[in-house]
C-alpha cells in the first residue's frame, strides 16, 4: 500500500449552519446550537440465498434524511427577554400537528466545503429539564425529513449585499485575481477598467447573474459590491504596488 504524501486535515463539527422558514423565501438562522448535523440513513434488507454459504447479505432499499441538533435557550435582552427567532420558529412548529408541523430547513457548511442540503421537514422538539437551580435551560430537536433532500447551491457567508475597497497599491505593471464564493478570477491588469473587473466577478461559475454585482473606480482603485461573502485576492503578480481589500 503507497503511504500518503501528506497528513490528514481534519473538518470542524461546529462549520454548519441551520435556518429554517415557514413561507418558504424568508430563511431564520437558528442561533445558540451546541450541535447540528445532517443524517442520511439507509434502510438495509437481507437478499442473501441459498449461493451465500450462510452468510448474510445486505442491501440498502431506501434512505431517510433528517437533521439533528440542540443547545441552549437564547435570545435578545434589551427590553424584556425574546427568543432567537429561528429557535422560536421550530419550537412554536414543534408544538403543532400535520401541515402545521411542517418547515423548510437548510443545513450548509460555513467553511469552503460545499456541503449544502434543503428539504421539507417535520419538527419535533424537546425543552430539557434542567439538571440543577444553576443550569441553563436547553432543547434539542429533529427535523425529519419528507422525501428526497435537494443539494442547493451554499447561501453566501456573510448574507446580504457586501462592500469591498480594492487597491493595487499604484501598481505600475502586472496583474492581480480576486477570490469570491470559493472561485478565483482571471487575471485583472493593474489598470482595468472597472467593467472589466465586473466581468472577471460575472464569468465566475457561481449562479449569479451581472446585475447581483457593481463594481466602481478604474485604474486599479475600485468599489465592489457583491451578494453576500467575502472577497479576498492575491496581488503576487503585480509590479510596484500591493494589493489590499477592506470591507466598507
Amino acid at each position: 500500500m503507497t503511504a500518503p504524501t501528506q497528513s490528514l486535515s481534519s473538518t470542524l463539527a461546529r462549520d454548519w449552519i441551520l435556518e429554517v422558514t415557514e413561507d418558504g423565501t424568508t430563511f431564520l438562522r437558528v442561533r445558540g446550537l451546541s450541535s447540528v448535523a445532517p443524517i442520511f440513513e439507509g434502510s438495509e434488507q437481507d437478499d442473501s440465498d441459498i449461493d451465500s454459504e450462510g452468510f448474510a447479505s445486505q442491501i440498502v432499499t431506501g434512505l431517510a434524511f433528517r437533521i439533528e441538533g440542540g443547545g441552549k435557550r437564547k435570545g435578545e435582552n434589551t427590553a424584556g427577554f425574546v427568543d432567537d427567532p429561528g429557535q422560536a420558529l421550530l419550537r412554536r412548529k414543534g408544538r403543532k400537528t400535520g401541515a402545521d408541523n411542517i418547515v423548510t430547513a437548510r443545513i450548509y457548511r460555513r467553511d469552503a466545503l460545499p456541503d449544502a442540503h434543503e428539504a421539507e421537514t417535520t419538527v419535533k422538539w424537546t425543552d430539557s429539564a434542567a439538571g440543577d437551580t444553576n443550569a441553563l435551560q436547553e432543547f434539542s430537536f429533529t427535523l425529519s425529513g419528507r422525501g428526497k433532500p435537494r443539494d442547493i447551491v451554499k447561501p453566501l457567508v456573510p448574507s446580504g449585499a457586501q462592500v469591498f475597497n480594492v487597491s493595487f497599491g499604484g501598481a505600475t505593471a502586472g496583474n492581480a485575481t480576486l477570490t469570491w464564493n470559493g472561485q478565483t478570477t482571471s487575471n485583472i491588469a493593474f489598470n482595468a477598467a472597472a467593467t472589466a473587473v465586473k466581468s472577471a466577478l460575472v464569468a465566475l461559475d457561481d449562479g449569479y447573474k451581472a446585475a447581483d454585482f457593481t463594481v466602481t473606480g478604474s485604474a486599479g482603485e475600485y468599489v465592489i459590491t457583491v451578494p453576500g461573502g467575502t472577497v479576498t485576492g492575491d496581488g503576487t503578480g503585480l509590479t510596484g504596488g500591493t494589493l489590499t481589500i477592506i470591507a466598507a
